[in-house]
């Protein structure tokens, strides 16, 4: 039982890593505050907080295939800080125009509440080569869709490295539950689990991703740009913000939502040498790097448009043992044949629902141990079917519950 638990326990932390994926790690400088919130939709295609177009509102049963166009972003390459900013470290790829109009730098999760539904892609590029002549090249591509009236979500983590092979991982979220699913020689699986809160983290994942920088401002370069089926205002980074990297930046730009100031494209290349501190031990993963280039490039698509499906190898999977539990009981977590959860209530009360209540299931009370002070286990078994019943009282004076079925 402690390792199912734990199990859940993992693959929660695995999600909630992979949320962080979109923050290159060695860029993490602060926590801007985010742009102010739109103004009241006005219905204008071009701004999807207007009577944004609703998505399914249930996830439907599932295609063979994932949500089309969900493709996945690993976590990006771990690597060291750099050394503190350089000043005069590369230009931005296109000076500013249109008067240069200065706006604090908006981050990738700001706004994002307004929207019924997206899809947000990253991908992180890196290509290089080492000292003694190697190339490297990896790449790894996150990509989240979000549908909250449903409360469902996707994640797809695809990553790529030379001399390895491609790994895939894939997330499906229905309100708490959560599905690892996977296709392997031309089988579907699907391993559910719950827990308490888990929806919203996973949906959060999205809202939180970071942009590649977190603080500076960014200068108008052109206005009125339709990028994703959304109506933009362009703008680059300033020299300012650009020297915070500590590197030569080729091309900075970003693209802002004219009507709901969220981040819709962000483009991000950097150029590596062996003198550039922090970024060529992550390039090279270790290896001295001679050159090389890193490349973000992260974008909000199908805006108010996208739908999930899941799986029907998940559509018929339960979570849980199927058993009653004492009245009041809150399930916490759960994964096939194993239920946790607390009830306020004495854990003499307790110690009498399962030993009046199973039985008049069939379940035979097959063993007993413990007190009220140490808490209980309990055996059952009915035919095939056998149960244990863990119950102790807490600091919290709950008792927490845990059924097993094996």
């Amino acid at each position: 039982m402690k390792s199912q638990a734990f199990l859940v326990i993992i693959l929660l932390i695995g999600a909630l890593a992979i949320g962080g994926c979109g923050n290159l790690p060695f860029l993490s400088q602060g926590n801007a505050q985010p742009t102010a919130s739109p103004a009241a939709a006005s219905g204008n295609a071009s701004t999807p907080a207007a009577q944004p177009t609703r998505a399914a509102e249930q996830p439907t049963q599932a295609p063979a295939n994932p949500p089309a166009q969900t493709v996945p972003v690993a976590p990006p390459p771990t690597g060291g800080t750099p050394a503190a900013p350089a000043t005069g470290g590369g230009t931005p790829a296109a000076p500013a125009t249109g008067g240069g109009e200065t706006i604090p730098l908006p981050q990738s999760q700001a706004n994002l509440s307004q929207l019924e539904s997206y899809r947000m892609t990253v991908v992180s590029k890196m290509n290089g080569k080492t000292t003694d002549g190697k190339t490297i090249e990896s790449q790894t591509t996150y990509t989240q869709a979000v549908h909250r009236p449903s409360k469902t979500g996707y994640t797809l983590i695809v990553e790529n490295r030379q001399g390895a092979p491609s790994t895939q991982s894939e997330l499906y979220s229905v309100g708490d539950t959560l599905y690892v699913y996977q296709r392997q020689d031309g089988k579907e699986l699907c391993q559910p689990g719950m827990m308490t809160g888990m929806g919203d983290m996973l949906r959060g994942i999205a809202d939180a991703m970071t942009a590649p920088i977190q603080t500076g401002s960014a200068q108008l370069v052109n206005r009125d740009e339709t990028v994703n089926g959304i109506l933009t205002d362009r703008y680059t980074l300033d020299q300012e913000t650009i020297n915070q990297f500590g590197a030569t930046v080729e091309k900075a730009d970003l693209w802002v939502a004219r009507d709901g100031g969220y981040l819709v494209k962000y483009d991000l290349t950097i150029k590596v040498t062996s003198n550039t501190a922090g970024w060529s031990e992550m390039l090279g993963g270790g290896m001295p790097v001679s050159e090389g280039t890193i490349v973000y490039n992260w974008s909000l698509e199908d805006i108010n448009k996208t739908t999930i499906t899941l799986p029907a190898a998940c559509s018929g999977q339960t979570v849980g043992v199927d058993l009653p539990l004492p009245s009041g009981t809150q399930v916490d977590m759960a994964m096939p044949n194993t239920t946790m959860g607390k009830v306020n209530a004495s854990i003499d009360s307790v110690l009498t629902f399962f030993k009046t209540e199973y039985p008049k299931l069939g379940y035979q009370l097959t063993y007993e141990y413990g007190d009220a002070q140490n808490g209980y286990i309990l055996e059952f078994k009915k035919d095939a079917d056998e149960v244990m019943v863990q119950f102790s009282t807490a600091s919290d004076g709950s008792v927490q519950i845990t059924i097993t079925r094996s």
